[in-house]
């Protein structure tokens, strides 16, 4: 005779939720953003081909992904104030170094 399922417990895996992060886990992935930020900088101080590309993605990703970390007012302000000086920096190394924005003499 074949096992009755009513001692099996069921399962519902339709309208399953996914955990929410814990703390140890927002600081990990801020501080893995913040790293990302910040390696993308360096290179485009170092002038490094596609650092603009490379520091406005990271800047793009951190900003996606902040609303991960709405609780954390300290992720906000980091933010706010970086994307001020990575728009900058992308601004300069374009105005310097793109043939394209230089005028022909």
């Amino acid at each position: 005779m074949p096992p009755s399922r009513k001692s099996l417990p069921s399962v519902s895996g339709g309208n399953r939720q996914p955990a929410a992060m814990n703390r140890a886990s927002q600081i990990r992935e801020m501080n893995h953003l913040k790293d990302d930020v910040y390696r993308e900088m360096l290179l485009l101080e170092t002038h490094r081909p596609g650092a603009e590309m490379g520091l406005a993605l990271a800047l793009l990703q951190a900003f996606v992904q902040s609303d991960s970390f709405s609780d954390d007012a300290d992720f906000s302000r980091w933010l706010q104030s970086v994307c001020t000086l990575g728009l900058t920096m992308i601004e300069q190394a374009l105005a310097t170094e793109c043939p394209w924005n230089r005028n022909p003499t």
